[in-house]
């Protein structure tokens, strides 16, 4: 529907007018960022929508900034360089209720203990009446937002480029093809097969010279 096109753009440069008016009034400000999973060869139509914070610079430049880029499709180095580290952000793989032992490590107790073996000795004194939150229990384990520090980045390309071949014949294990824009990090990643990761630039150990590795083979 045209008009329904017109009505949109005409709202949103509304906004954007009402935006630049108030900017000394604003202290903070996020952009509504959309990842497509069809571009990474996924099945899922949903995009996946979430705020992301801008930051550098002042405020007026960080909106100059954002507005340039409003509606367009960011590569990933177009941020990011090969060398650099980055905060890894994602959903842990869910292990659903479980127990003190598998969920807090708590050493099993001997054999011949009263009524159970898989528990904590004691839940707490007698004052005060009520189970302090530190005691290890039962409970959900895993399917939790975590966020693993300073992953470098040792390889990013596009897997159009005959030089690099990351794809091993037949694809990954519950993944398929690795299609358009990817990197390779070093070390673990959190989260299971086809699920969304979010990357920043570290904020731990941030080092004055980015160093590119030395790659001299890939073997899938």
């Amino acid at each position: 529907n045209i008009a329904k096109e017109i009505s949109l753009k005409n709202k949103q440069e509304n906004a954007i007018e009402n935006a630049e008016k108030s900017l000394k009034k604003i202290k903070e400000i996020f952009a509504i960022v959309a990842v497509s999973p069809s571009a990474a060869g996924l099945e899922q139509k949903k995009p996946y929508i979430f705020e992301a914070s801008v930051s550098g610079g002042d405020i007026p430049k960080q909106f100059a900034h954002v507005k340039e880029l409003l509606g367009k499709e960011i590569k990933i180095d177009q941020i990011f360089e090969t060398g650099a580290s980055v905060d890894v952000a994602a959903i842990t793989k869910g292990k659903g209720w479980q127990g003190v032992l598998k969920r807090w490590n708590v050493k099993k107790k001997q054999h011949k203990s009263r009524k159970t073996v898989r528990e904590v000795g004691s839940l707490g004194p007698i004052s005060p009446q009520s189970v302090m939150y530190t005691v290890p229990r039962a409970g959900q384990f895993g399917f939790h937002q975590r966020v693993e520090y300073d992953k470098r980045i040792m390889i990013m390309g596009n897997t159009e480029d005959d030089k690099l071949k990351i794809n091993p014949d037949g694809g990954y294990k519950h993944f398929g093809l690795v299609k358009g824009d990817f990197i390779i990090l070093k070390g673990s990643v959190p989260g299971t097969y086809r699920r969304l990761i979010k990357l920043r630039s570290q904020i731990r150990n941030v080092p004055a010279k980015v160093n590119k590795p030395n790659i001299l083979e890939v073997v899938v």
